[in-house]
């Protein structure tokens, strides 16, 4: 397996491992369950049920999920995320009978920690590896071809991306709509407020496992893991979704694009077990994105549509049409890999953006913040 942008071209656009940014058509969601208070029941204490310290986890992405595992087994695991199911990056819409995978589309394997829990997951049906047309696009023309087969494999989940970390939710505390706001510390241990104002805890240890200026928002300025976070660079995507009134076949399943406002073209008809209507996601290149952060909706979808009639050779009459933006979309690959934990403060770090923008990335920091706050719980 190479490290070259032919195999791996989509995981520059948007890594994986933490939430979705918001959306730029927003959707209403439900009130996360009140844990101290009247009607509701508290969340569990510093040694939880039994003996078992509690450990919270922010964020239900590839690498919080991977931590919340990892840890369950040991500790009273309660997970926070804002979004309405887990996912983050690996993302997944539904809208007027048209699917789209709009994240991260698809994921490689080299670690053996990774390998081994991709052969379970394929062993139980959950992911597959992805038998895709691919191509490269450069100046409006097609310059590269190939078939991805099993060396090296391009995985995807069977029917929709956030069926994996669904997978990984199963059989955890996973507070949905629940936004962390704020972190305490208290005698006891640490207390997590919402945005809603509140209160959890108190907690042993408190994983953050969000985009690094999220975290660098979360974390206490005195912790060595809030300059961690704040100096971390990460970088923007918008992902356009297409609903389409007949199929189309421009010649392949997915394409990098290497130049112009885009990255990455894929077929949704083309990812295994699909279903939905015939449709198509774009995903913006990344330095384009964070140069129109901020521009209005209209102007990007314009635009985006206007380079994919050019990649494609045709102007397009999508049925449907959606926007998303994402702030925080991917990660380049750090130099040397940061410190995960604060023993002395209770707190850990994870996400993709703390080794590089990958799935596997995201996953194996998720182990290894487990790893270091069991060793640290253990030392007492």
């Amino acid at each position: 397996m190479t490290d070259s942008s032919t195999t791996r071209p989509a995981e520059t656009v948007i890594g994986a491992g933490t939430r979705p940014a918001e959306t730029v058509i927003g959707a209403g969601t439900r009130p996360a369950e009140t844990v101290m208070g009247a009607g509701t029941r508290p969340a569990e204490t510093v040694m939880g049920a039994g003996t078992r310290p509690a450990v919270a986890v922010i964020g239900a992405g590839a690498a919080g999920l991977a931590a919340a595992r990892a840890l369950a087994g040991a500790c009273a695991v309660t997970v926070f995320d804002k979004a309405r199911g887990p996912g983050g990056r690996l993302a997944h819409r539904r809208r007027e009978g048209f699917a789209f995978d709009f994240g991260a589309p698809f994921f490689t394997a080299r670690d053996p920690r990774f390998l081994a829990e991709l052969a379970r997951l394929r062993a139980a049906g959950i992911v597959t590896p992805w038998a895709c047309r691919f191509a490269e696009i450069e100046a409006a023309a097609i310059t590269h071809r190939r078939d991805w087969g099993e060396t090296p494999a391009h995985y995807v989940p069977v029917g929709r991306m956030s069926r994996l970390t669904a997978h990984w939710a199963a059989g955890l505390d996973v507070r949905q709509s629940c936004r962390i706001a704020a972190l305490h510390r208290m005698p006891a241990g640490w207390a997590l407020e919402s945005e809603a104002g509140e209160r959890f805890g108190p907690f042993a240890f408190v994983i953050v496992a969000v985009p690094a200026p999220q975290a660098a928002a979360l974390l206490p300025a005195a912790s060595p893991l809030h300059a961690t976070a704040a100096s971390a660079r990460m970088q923007g995507a918008f992902s356009l979704m297409l609903g389409l009134a007949a199929p189309l076949d421009p010649g392949f399943d997915a394409a990098l694009v290497r130049d112009g406002a885009l990255s990455w073209i894929s077929l949704c008809a083309a990812r295994p077990g699909h279903e939905g209507g015939p449709g198509l996601v774009a995903i913006s290149r990344n330095a384009w994105a964070d140069a129109h952060l901020e521009d209005d909706p209209a102007t990007i979808r314009a635009a985006m549509l206007d380079a994919l009639a050019a990649c494609l050779g045709q102007p397009l009459a999508p049925v449907h049409l959606d926007l998303h933006r994402w702030r925080y979309a991917n990660a380049p690959a750090v130099a040397a890999r940061p410190d995960l934990i604060d023993a002395e403060g209770g707190l850990a770090l994870c996400g993709d953006w703390t080794s590089q923008g990958k799935v596997e990335a995201a996953y194996l920091s998720g182990l290894d913040a487990a790893a270091a706050v069991l060793a640290r719980l253990a030392a007492g």
